[in-house]
């Protein structure tokens, strides 16, 4: 993978490396996302997605990226924000602490503000915003285990939303939603999940 990075920076203006080690975790974790949902993939198959530009190149670009912040690496994450813009049209912040089992499908669009926590195995389709009501103020969302949303739905304040809990296209979300939830356009109908 640190081939594939390096040939990445070449696309970046005064881009500056990344040591093997932060790429080397970087791929671990994704390699761990990716699995979660599909335990059938091997690392190699999950390394030839993340070259093809599958959607597994949105999380190895938003893993490398929270490692370097994790490590304050800062001068380094700037170019690797510019990629995750440039090849998979989406926006993570790297501050974000998303647990195993994060999945981007269709990230074309999805941008995820700073300061959110999330739980393991979330998926996140294209066109969806977990922001804040005040740019630069607040903690950010708590998002639990397992929650899934749809392409164009949105998360705004600093909201709690419980496990397993589901949000359908087209939903904009601005109360806390109890574990098992399913949100649906339908005029934001909320129903518990069986």
């Amino acid at each position: 993978m640190k081939d594939f990075v390096t040939f990445l920076l070449t696309k970046v203006y005064n881009s500056k490396s990344i040591s093997d080690e932060i790429v080397a975790i970087a791929l671990d974790k994704t390699v761990a996302d990716v699995q979660y949902h599909f335990s059938n993939l091997s690392t190699s198959e999950i390394e030839s997605r993340i070259k093809s530009n599958s959607n597994e190149l949105a999380v190895f670009l938003f893993r490398l990226g929270n490692e370097l912040h994790l490590n304050n690496l800062e001068e380094l994450k700037p170019q690797i924000h510019w990629l995750l813009k440039e090849l998979c049209s989406c926006e993570i912040y790297f501050n974000n602490t998303i647990d195993v089992g994060f999945y981007i499908i269709h990230g074309q669009g999805t941008v995820v503000g700073s300061r959110n926590t999330i739980g393991k195995g979330f998926i996140i389709h294209q066109g969806c915003t977990i922001g804040h009501k005040k740019n630069g103020s607040g903690n950010g969302n708590r998002i639990g285990d397992n929650v899934t949303m749809y392409c164009n739905s949105s998360i705004i304040g600093e909201l709690i939303i419980g496990d397993n809990s589901i949000i359908g296209a087209h939903v904009l979300v601005v109360n806390d939603l109890h574990s098992n939830m399913i949100v649906t356009a339908d005029l934001n109908h909320k129903k518990k999940a069986n």
